[in-house]
């Protein structure tokens, strides 16, 4: 049983055919071969913003036809994936809508009651290896904030989000615009590619809640109680310590909460991506991007 890891997809094929970018690119047998001997109790992990949920609906809580045939196709490959979320991604339809307010807003005024309730609840959420999951499809699977995994016989913490960086221009709320005509008004206002729409083109689930912070140590304190060390930390973002080493200053909430982890827990290997490299940070801190390393 082998586990592979890489760095952020951003949905399918988003950016064609030569891009490094999109998991029907990164994932064909062609750029992993790797693939043709392995069954679905070999893993492919992606470190966040894998964007394969990210589309629209107002009036269904369903995929769309594009999406699907993307997914279908990642549920076809002979191994089973895996992914931490990212900031690049619709938690909404991933993990459940909480905003009612959003709901209730014009933005959803086409949804049936039936749908939106749907949307509240995301994708399946199922236990898996020791942790729980959302399941995208059955060998598709987001691992859930906090939870501790096995995979092939070694264990790993898994803590997916981050602060998005393409969000100068704030992000505009729906409900606080009496229509779309005049949220679409207020976009255009802005330099293109530094405003994103909540609900639409940002989710503040892209960071984690201090429950979630706090669940994730304590699991991670009940594990090494009897255990003398994490085998990998999975993460999107990076501690703010090695974003140091890499030249950035950036001490957002999850960054120094991944310090806290790194400081209090002995691990393996700690893996991550976002920042959109391959780098060896540390002789154990592995940031990736479009590469593909086998990791068991």
């Amino acid at each position: 049983m082998a586990v592979y890891v890489t760095g952020d997809t951003h949905g399918a094929d988003r950016l064609g055919h030569l891009s490094v970018d999109g998991f029907m690119n990164r994932l064909c047998s062609t750029s992993f071969p790797e693939q043709k001997a392995m069954s679905k109790e070999d893993y492919v992990l992606i470190l966040g913003d894998f964007g394969g949920v990210w589309d629209i609906n107002r009036e269904k809580c369903q995929e769309s036809p594009r999406e699907k045939e993307a997914l279908d196709w990642l549920e076809a490959r002979p191994f089973t994936t895996l992914f931490v979320p990212g900031n690049h991604e619709n938690y909404d339809r991933l993990t459940g809508c909480r905003d009612e307010r959003l709901l209730s807003s014009w933005l959803y005024a086409s949804m049936p009651e039936h749908e939106k309730e749907k949307l509240r609840h995301g994708y399946p959420c199922l236990p898996f290896q020791g942790g729980m999951v959302r399941a995208v499809r059955p060998s598709v699977l987001m691992l859930e904030r906090g939870d501790i995994f096995t995979l092939s016989g070694k264990s790993f913490f898994a803590f997916g989000g981050a602060r998005s960086h393409d969000i100068s221009g704030g992000v505009l709320y729906p409900p606080d615009y009496p229509d779309e005509a005049a949220l679409q008004q207020a976009f255009r206002q802005h330099p293109r590619g530094t405003v994103r729409i909540q609900g639409c083109s940002f989710w503040e689930q892209e960071m984690p809640d201090k429950d979630e912070m706090v669940r994730g140590k304590e699991r991670l304190k009940q594990y090494l109680e009897s255990h003398e060390k994490i085998d990998f930390i999975v993460t999107h973002d990076a501690p703010s310590s090695d974003k140091a080493l890499l030249g950035m200053i950036d001490r957002n909430e999850l960054s120094v909460y991944l310090d806290e982890i790194a400081y209090m827990a002995p691990h393996g290997m700690w893996l991550y991506g976002h920042l959109h490299d391959n780098r060896k940070v540390l002789p154990n801190h592995i940031l990736l991007y479009e590469q593909i390393l086998r990791i068991v």
